[in-house]
């Protein structure tokens, strides 16, 4: 099992990064940086991974880009690392965003065929007491989630995932596509770990103006050390 920690060259995504890959190494995770895609359009990046992209754009430099522009370059990186995981040595793969943190090792197996997402998005990561929470002893099906900061899949998943990319194609940013409910694109199922072995930590984004509020009923484990 490896983490890959996505992240870009900027100085808060490689502050932020720093800190999520500590977590990492804090519960003995192996993990790696995988330096992401930006300041080009979402279409470039995509097209970058030899996905099939109609009216494929030129790369140009994009000092400004636009809210969607990011969030599509950052769906990229996502993309990007499933292929990493498809065509790799890890049957387990796990996807941090920079602003992740690890809070517990990863106790339960991850099934093939499911995103098992592993943490909730908050402000103050005192607000959870993971400590008295414990380690996963489960994985609970769920219809929604706030987003992608933090999930596994395995490499059976992985190439899954990347066989309905290339049959149907990309529609919009990954959180809408892969979690967010009723929206969700994908057939691939998701659930939880119980208790949360992970978690967002909201700060300045590197995307949206403003950080992503909680959306959530939180799972009973997570209710109960919530502060």
């Amino acid at each position: 099992m490896k983490a890959y920690i996505l992240k870009i060259d900027t100085p808060v995504s490689n502050q932020y990064a720093q800190i999520c890959a500590a977590s990492c190494k804090e519960v003995g995770l192996k993990w790696e940086y995988f330096n992401g895609f930006q300041n080009m359009s979402g279409r470039m990046a995509l097209a970058k991974l030899g996905f099939p992209m109609a009216n494929e754009e030129p790369y140009r430099y994009i000092e400004y880009p636009t809210v969607h522009q990011k969030a599509m370059c950052c769906t990229a990186g996502h993309f990007a690392i499933w292929k990493k995981i498809a065509e790799g040595t890890d049957e387990v793969g796990v996807v941090l965003e920079h602003d992740a943190l690890m809070l517990q090792p990863i106790t339960v197996a991850i099934p093939d065929n499911e995103i098992v997402v592993l943490g909730y998005k908050l402000t103050d990561p005192k607000q959870y007491d993971h400590v008295a929470a414990g380690k996963p002893k489960e994985i609970i099906p769920i219809d929604g989630h706030e987003g992608a900061h933090a999930y596994a899949i395995t490499k059976t998943t992985a190439q899954r995932l990347i066989g309905e990319i290339l049959r149907q194609g990309i529609r919009s940013a990954i959180d809408n596509d892969y979690f967010i409910r009723h929206q969700r694109r994908t057939k691939v199922p998701l659930s939880i770990m119980s208790p949360t072995p992970a978690m967002g930590w909201l700060r300045e984004s590197t995307i949206w103006a403003g950080s992503a509020a909680r959306n959530y009923n939180f799972i009973p484990s997570f209710q109960k050390y919530y502060k």
